[in-house]
């Protein structure tokens, strides 16, 4: 894509103007800008689905915002900050309704991170100039800076997106951009107005339900504000569905009760890899296969096999259940029906 030369000398004064951000300790936290708060996120790549993401450091001792994205599902996230070092990243909490995700760097309890404020964070017009800051590409791998996109606020809509044959489960409106900002790796960046200030996280990879066309979309900040101070104090939302008390089936109980193995839990949060499909079994007859990365049950991410196993153990015998699987570079959306566990479940 070519980029015309005003463009460039226009960016490259942007680049030099700090944004709002939280006060710490850390040197030089008070005119940090957008390259100092995005981070460059690592993991598991699945099929076509890629390695690398990108997060925005919310709080000072290093929690960072991102879409509750397969990187999340699968663990094994590397974070790497501005100044090019790397952090192990966990996964606090997800809201699946906002499509986000919370980590928190594993870094050492004096550490200071630069951070927006989202309570500075506003609600442009349409028409207003935006940029969007992200890892797009894997460009950046240390401390080089992140890619930015200039572009435009052109509506404020609900999303009706889907990805592959999955409905995609945001619920909020968002902020539709006219501009390229939905590339790969972009998603959980950074959108800020011309001046700096904060204005939504760049979404993901996803085409119109209706049209097929790619949607270039961002979450607004103030929607997400809500639900990161919820992650932040270990609560659900008001309007978020009520967690269940089920306890997760062990291993025996899946094989008996769907005909399906996963992967044993040999990390802290192994992936929802299946291991093995007994032929005839409710998993087979639904189309599931060794290899599959089981990555929604219903509309719930699943970010582990016990996790997996949980939501597994809420529905009775009679139900269905839509499972979505990534497998062969793409994301599948099949039907299991819950049988009554067999007897003989050696």
């Amino acid at each position: 894509m070519k980029i015309r030369r005003r463009t460039l000398l226009t960016l490259a004064g942007t680049l030099l103007q700090p944004i709002s951000v939280a006060h710490s300790h850390a040197p030089d936290t008070d005119t940090a800008g957008p390259q100092q708060v995005v981070v460059k996120l690592f993991g598991a790549g699945l099929g076509s689905l890629d390695s690398y993401g990108t997060g925005v450091l919310v709080t000072a001792e290093g929690h960072v915002l991102t879409v509750a994205s397969h990187l999340v599902s699968a663990g094994f996230l590397t974070a790497v900050t501005s100044d090019g070092k790397r952090y192990a990243a966990e996964t606090v909490a997800t809201e699946p309704s906002l499509d986000a995700a919370l980590l928190k760097l594993k870094a050492d309890p004096s550490d200071q991170f630069p951070c927006i404020d989202l309570k500075s964070s506003m609600d442009p017009e349409p028409g207003t100039p935006v940029l969007a800051w992200s890892n797009m590409f894997r460009v950046a791998a240390g401390n080089e800076p992140v890619s930015v996109v200039h572009g435009v606020i052109a509506a404020s809509v609900p999303l009706e997106a889907v990805q592959g044959k999955w409905k995609f489960p945001l619920q909020s409106r968002v902020w539709l951009i006219d501009a390229i900002t939905n590339n790969s790796g972009a998603a959980g960046g950074l959108l800020t107005d011309a001046s700096g200030t904060p204005v939504g996280l760049i979404g993901r990879e996803i085409r119109h339900a209706i049209s097929g066309t790619w949607v270039n979309y961002a979450v607004p900040l103030t929607t997400l504000r809500p639900a990161v101070e919820a992650m932040l104090e270990g609560r659900k939302l008001a309007n978020s569905q009520p967690q269940r008390n089920e306890p997760a089936l062990s291993a025996r109980e899946l094989t008996a009760r769907f005909g399906l193995a996963l992967m044993p839990a040999v990390l802290e949060r192994t992936p929802a890899w299946v291991d093995a499909v007994i032929p005839g079994s409710a998993a087979a007859v639904a189309g599931i296969r060794r290899g599959d990365l089981i990555v929604l049950i219903g509309d719930a991410v699943i970010t582990s096999e016990s996790d997996a196993r949980r939501r597994l153990a809420e529905y009775r015998p009679g139900q269905k259940i839509a499972v979505t699987l990534s497998r062969d570079e793409q994301l599948l959306e099949l039907s299991l029906m819950v049988t009554a566990p067999t007897t003989d479940n050696r």
